[in-house]
């Protein structure tokens, strides 16, 4: 019931232009914009500041405590989507210096939750993501792999899914129910999700 802002990062192919016009959604920023990536960054790192000062002063240790605290409810939440994480740390790890893109991502990853800043980010396989990194997230969600080592190493049971499961399918890590994600008609096409009409008669399921 409070306002959340989203922005992105697109290191895959353009996927997440599907939510780029919602009214909620800032900005979507392909990948190889790296000034604009860089700047985008450091406002979430500014904000994160910011707010923990601010928060400091009303003695609230998290988002919630501050809106209860201050009754204001609109401070709004922040959401970072980062899709492709591998190509991301491939392209900016080198260079996770202090200020660059890398080692600012990392900071707002460790600092932004107790501010209202979240990310929520793809990986193409377990093994490119850091254990630092992983750790970093309350939860993971784990869609078909090709084989049944990516379920052990992400720790799902290797047996319910297979590559014959339906589009969306997933597990969530600590978690005994397997999910099922829409998907708008029958095509997982990125191109013919971007042109399939956003009505529910057309969830498939």
């Amino acid at each position: 019931g409070a306002p959340v802002h989203v922005y992105g990062i697109d290191m895959s192919g353009s996927a997440l232009s599907l939510v780029e016009d919602l009214p909620n959604v800032g900005s979507i920023i392909q990948g190889e914009d790296e000034e604009r990536v860089a700047r985008l960054l450091r406002f979430l790192r500014s904000t994160i500041d910011e707010r923990a000062s601010r928060y400091a002063t009303r003695r609230a240790a998290t988002l919630t405590e501050y809106r209860s605290i201050t009754g204001v409810p609109d401070e709004q939440r922040i959401l970072l989507l980062l899709d492709g994480f591998s190509t991301f740390r491939a392209e900016h790890e080198m260079s996770a210096g202090k200020g660059g893109i890398f080692s600012d991502f990392l900071a707002v990853l460790a600092e932004g939750r107790a501010v209202g800043v979240h990310v929520a980010m793809t990986a193409d396989r377990p093994t490119v993501v850091p254990v630092s990194v992983l750790a970093a997230f309350q939860r993971k969600v784990v869609l078909r792999q090709a084989g049944d080592d990516g379920y052990m190493a992400l720790g799902v049971p290797r047996d319910v899914l297979s590559l014959a499961s339906k589009p969306g399918r997933a597990l969530q890590v600590g978690s005994p129910h397997e999910l099922q994600l829409a998907i708008l008609g029958n095509d997982v096409n990125v191109a013919a999700q971007t042109r399939a009409p956003v009505s529910y008669t057309h969830l498939t399921l």
